[in-house]
């Protein structure tokens, strides 16, 4: 019933849900990147979450009256956006593990914080008068590809690419000793890699994963059936689905199954 497709991008679903008017996005032909979007906080902006996906965004508040940039790490629970109604944002989202170089600064120390970009690169007026200035989505996308381009993207090593991948093609439904197993890593070399470059256990990643799974089911199926999802999944029961969803998504399954059905989710989202 899961689809591994995509799951490596990561989704923010509660953008779309609480965005004033379309979202729009583009996946851009950058090794590294997942995603280029850009939307509207609306009137819900107080209650819009970022949800765990291990990933590294770079996000741009283009409000002509107070822009302002941030790097936001990935979070290990739902955690408060902190959007600003009416603002429009442009962001960029790194595939899991990886980031800017010019940054100097590990996907490790990013996890769930919210950085001033300005802090970490120099040509910050150019950029953020580029990206400020009244254009399209089109436009922004190629000023930011055209600034991606002309740095170099980090990779984790490739032990943690292997492992990172087993766990997104089994949609985070697999357990550490398994990945031992298909990848010929041992446990403890892959705890320590993990650790010291994502920042997280393989286990937490397979949470992240699981969970970023059950979203883009959800979101894709109008007459899905969640104990279906659970099972699929793998978790024990329904109990637990519903448990681990409510922490990581802040809502629990059922909640959120209304809300994408309500949305109208799939029809709000353009992608070029």
């Amino acid at each position: 019933m899961t689809t591994t497709a995509h799951i490596g991008t990561g989704e923010q679903p509660w953008f779309v849900i609480h965005s004033q008017s379309d979202v729009y996005q583009y996946t851009p032909r950058i090794h590294g990147v997942s995603q280029i979007y850009r939307f509207q906080a609306g009137e819900h902006s107080d209650a819009t979450f970022a949800i765990p996906d291990g990933c590294v965004d770079i996000m741009f508040d283009c409000t002509e009256q107070s822009p302002s940039a941030k790097i936001c790490g990935s979070t290990v629970c739902a955690q408060n956006a902190k959007l600003k109604q009416g603002h429009h944002y442009f962001g960029v989202r790194f595939m899991p593990g990886m980031i800017l170089k010019s940054f100097d600064i590990s996907t490790k120390e990013l996890i769930s914080q919210r950085l001033n970009l300005f802090d970490f690169v120099q040509d910050k007026t150019s950029l953020l008068e580029q990206l400020v200035a009244p254009q399209d989505f089109s436009t922004q996308a190629q000023i930011i590809e055209q600034y991606l381009i002309h740095d170099t993207i980090v990779a984790p090593s490739s032990k943690t690419q292997t492992v990172i991948e087993a766990i997104i093609q089994h949609s985070g439904n697999i357990q550490v000793a398994q990945i031992e197993q298909l990848t010929g890593i041992s446990k403890r070399t892959m705890q320590r890699l993990f650790s010291d470059e994502i920042g997280l256990s393989p286990k937490a990643f397979c949470r992240i994963v699981r969970c970023q799974s059950a979203i883009r089911t959800i979101n894709q199926t109008s007459d899905l059936r969640l104990i279906e999802l659970a099972n699929d999944l793998g978790f024990s029961d329904q109990p637990h689905f519903m448990r681990e969803f409510k922490k990581l998504i802040s809502s629990t399954p059922c909640d959120y199954q209304k809300q994408i059905l309500k949305s109208s989710y799939a029809s709000r989202i353009h992608t070029r």
